[in-house]
């Protein structure tokens, strides 16, 4: 199985209060550096939109066109969730050939409008509800459900120090597990039997590629990622190499 470079989670400028690097910067150019940074599976998921994803779809192909170099661009979401007192981050990826439908089943399973605030105001956005409901939501769509940053901190608030991490990681709707520091696995109660990985959190082109990981994937695609995440669910199998730079 081919091994593969992963940075699953990664902003555009979508939204430009949110993007540290250039404004003006464009979809080739972050395809481009992406490519330079010896990723091969990249995860395009502004908070609680899509728009960019066509773009970034279409510079791709052109680029392997151009160059014969290929990357795999993974439609997705964060989506900020809060309940009980805590704040999860969940990434929500779908595949490139349905993920207009894929999103907009998400939205009104969460009870949202496809563009739910305004552009600026989408960051900030959160919705009130259990996260292992919106992981169950995400995975019967069909998506790969990726708990972010849990070991970020905000403030005086990191999401590894909640119990709820635990009930979220052990469902079988989440599929994968961000971590900033991989060292972080050792504290979780169950062994961390699922596939912990890092990734970016880009908001520039300077910040992509900082955190990777490798994994052998059946296929390199969306459907090769999401099996490569469910056979990873046991003990043993499910550390995926993540480097930093």
């Amino acid at each position: 199985m081919p091994r593969v470079t992963i940075d699953l989670h990664n902003h555009t400028p979508l939204i430009p209060t949110d993007y540290r690097g250039d404004t003006a910067t464009t979809p080739h150019e972050i395809v481009e550096r992406a490519l330079e940074c010896g990723i091969d599976v990249f995860g395009a998921t502004d908070h609680f939109s899509v728009l960019w994803v066509p773009l970034l779809l279409a510079a791709a192909e052109e680029v392997a066109a151009t160059t014969g170099r290929r990357l795999c661009v993974i439609p997705g979401s964060e989506i900020k969730v809060r309940h009980a007192g805590e704040e999860t981050h969940l990434v929500a990826l779908f595949s490139p050939a349905t993920y207009l439908r894929d999103f907009a089943a998400l939205m009104d399973g969460l009870g949202l409008r496809r563009m739910p605030a305004p552009i600026d105001g989408l960051p900030a956005l959160c919705v009130h509800r259990d996260p292992l409901e919106v992981a169950a939501l995400i995975d019967a769509i069909g998506g790969i459900c990726v708990v972010g940053h849990v070991d970020r901190t905000f403030g005086d608030y990191r999401f590894i120090d909640s119990d709820l991490v635990h009930e979220l990681v052990e469902s079988h709707a989440a599929h994968a597990i961000e971590l900033i520091d991989c060292s972080s696995r050792s504290r979780f109660r169950d062994g961390l039997a699922i596939a912990h990985i890092s990734s970016s959190d880009s908001h520039s082109l300077d910040e992509m590629g900082r955190r990777t990981s490798e994994i052998e994937l059946p296929e390199v695609s969306f459907e090769g990622l999401r099996q490569a995440f469910i056979a990873m669910r046991s003990p043993g199998v499910a550390e995926a190499r993540s480097a930093a730079v």
